[in-house]
């Protein structure tokens, strides 16, 4: 905000202006005033008192002298410009400076003669019957009571002396006003112009610019220009502590998992980045608007506005939604402010979570089942056993023996793929390396007692990679874990002809092949053989000693060494699974 300005004038400026100018006009109307009525006052006083003076004198001088009145009273009107009368004390006038006084009729009655007759010095203006016109009259009487000298002048006389004093007093105010004029600029620039630069600097601070300087001013305004250049420098310190904290905040805001926004008044006043790619939007774009308008889903929006007036915190848990994600809200309340309530809402993506909880439940029911199956069957067949054995049938108690080793064999195979995958859980070192072209020698050597049993072909190609040494990134017991569930899975559901291995490189990746033409996977199938427990034909499976866990094994080996591993299959054509892994040179 900058100040106010009229015509190019702050209003302090003006307002001190006006003052002086409004000072200066009062002063002059008043002068004015006092040229009129109060100056005709004053002037007429002093011709009053100039009368009767010269009548006093006059009547002084008459007593000294034996000169004719009649002469002498022409001389003294002549000398002093003024009408003299003598009048007798019965009213009869004896002479007269501008008449003839035998002309004259009786001057007993005339106010100013009665006064004088009375012993008290006379005055009064009116129209002289003699001359037509305006005078002013004034009478004294003679020392020794016998006469009354009569001094008296024309008014319009008196006129032209109080005109000539008004147009000289006109005159000198114009000649002051023009002055004062000039003066009241100048100090309305002097004095209005050091507080102007303070309050120009003060309404910079308020604005926000605290770089602007504080110019010198005069000495009895250093005091404050002193102290707003401290406030200034105050000021910028506290708004450099207040954005030291507040970029803090903000890094921990924005550092947290969850999404926060700071609710005031219905209003986004804070959001962190969490927040923003929630709503596919930048912070910025999200502070400021209502609530309503932000982008929240339609369940997300619904369960805050439902909670966010309440005195107490409040936990809601949501979903699945219908792209299947789960969040959880929680609103805080902060009290309010004066923008009105505040409240802390924290949105949590719990879908990771959930799943995870999911999958682990699936896990146990599945791997309680698994195995729950083999001990069962051993519980049976033992007692089948010592059954047969208490009935000497040797033969049906060796059978029974001979199945009851195969299902705990089954059970040894499951809890060692459970306890591989629990291994799998941990990331392997950096350091882990395992020679391709040695596992697949060992594989084969493991596999191909089995592979004959069943009449088939287990071959490795490794031509590609003759007179090289092959090495992955990964650990070797990991490495034999895909390749003995891969040859068990492609020897198991192989019926006739061959199951193959081969290894290519691509650059900086080793590709593993394990090919073979047995059934094939149906294709509604091929994604889920990785999940665990998952069988393609259940039967089967548990007929060969399978635990469903062979696939899952080889995709978690393959995924935490940073590999991947896809399955092309065919029905009655064969099943070919590939594993991407990273070269070791």
């Amino acid at each position: 905000m900058t100040p106010s300005r009229i015509g190019g004038m702050t209003a302090y400026r003006v307002r001190l202006l006006a003052g002086i100018v409004g000072v200066t006009l009062l002063l002059a109307a008043a002068w004015v005033f006092s040229l009129y009525q109060p100056l005709s006052d004053a002037v007429i006083e002093q011709q009053t008192e100039h009368l009767a003076d010269v009548a006093a004198s006059v009547a002084l001088m008459l007593e000294a002298t034996d000169a004719p009145l009649q002469a002498t009273v022409v001389d003294l009107g002549a000398d002093t410009g003024l009408r003299v009368t003598l009048i007798t004390t019965d009213g009869t006038v004896l002479a007269d400076s501008d008449e003839d006084p035998a002309a004259m009729a009786d001057h007993g009655d005339r106010p100013e003669v009665v006064e004088a007759l009375a012993g008290r010095r006379g005055e009064d203006i009116r129209r002289s019957d003699t001359q037509g016109l305006e005078r002013l009259y004034v009478a004294v009487p003679s020392a020794d009571g016998a006469l009354v000298v009569r001094t008296s002048t024309s008014l319009t006389r008196i006129r032209a002396l109080t005109a000539g004093i008004r147009d000289t007093g006109l005159w000198l105010l114009a000649l002051a006003l023009v002055a004062a004029v000039a003066l009241a600029w100048r100090i309305s620039r002097t004095t209005a112009g050091p507080i102007e630069r303070l309050a120009d600097t003060a309404h910079a601070m308020a604005s926000g610019d605290l770089s602007t300087p504080v110019h010198g001013t005069t000495p009895a305004l250093a005091p404050l220009s002193n102290a707003l250049a401290t406030l200034g420098d105050q000021m910028r310190d506290r708004i450099g502590e207040i954005e030291r904290e507040r970029e803090s905040l903000r890094l921990v805001v924005d550092g947290l998992s969850d999404a926060v926004l700071l609710v005031e008044g219905g209003s986004v006043t804070l959001a962190n980045r969490v927040a923003g790619t929630l709503l596919r939007g930048s912070p910025v774009q999200i502070t400021g608007k209502p609530l309503d308008a932000i982008g929240l889903p339609a369940s997300l929006e619904s369960a805050i506005a439902s909670h966010i007036d309440e005195a107490e915190p409040a936990t809601v848990d949501l979903g699945p939604d219908p792209y299947q994600r789960y969040h959880r809200v929680r609103t805080v309340p902060l009290g309010g402010s004066s923008t009105g309530r505040r409240s802390l809402v924290v949105i949590t993506d719990t879908t990771d979570r959930m799943r995870l909880d999911a999958i682990r439940s699936d896990f146990v029911a599945n791997a309680s089942h698994e195995l729950k199956t083999p001990t069962a069957g051993i519980l049976l067949l033992a007692e089948s056993a010592a059954s047969a054995a208490e009935d000497g049938d040797v033969a049906n108690a060796l059978g029974f023996v001979t199945a009851i080793q195969g299902e705990a064999a089954r059970l040894k195979k499951l809890v060692s793929d459970l306890l591989d995958l629990s291994r799998m859980e941990k990331r392997p070192g950096p350091e882990a390396v395992a020679d391709v072209r040695r596992s697949i020698d060992l594989a084969i050597s493991a596999h191909h007692r089995s592979a004959s049993g069943r009449g088939l072909e287990l071959t490795a190609d490794l031509s590609t990679i003759r007179g090289e040494d092959v090495a992955v990134a990964m650990d070797h017991t990991d490495l034999a874990i895909v390749l003995d569930n891969l040859l068990s899975n492609a020897i198991t559901y192989t019926e006739t002809g061959s199951v193959r291995v081969s290894v290519s490189t691509d650059g900086a990746d080793v590709i593993i092949t394990v090919s073979d033409t047995g059934m094939g996977i149906p294709e509604h199938d091929r994604e889920r053989v990785f999940e665990r427990f998952y069988r393609v034909d259940r039967a089967r499976s548990r007929a060969s000693g399978g635990t469903g866990l062979g696939l899952s094994l080889v995709k978690n080996a393959v995924e935490r060494a940073g590999g991947s591993v896809s399955i092309d299959s065919h029905i009655g054509s064969g099943t070919s699974v590939t594993v991407r892994l990273k070269r070791v040179s």
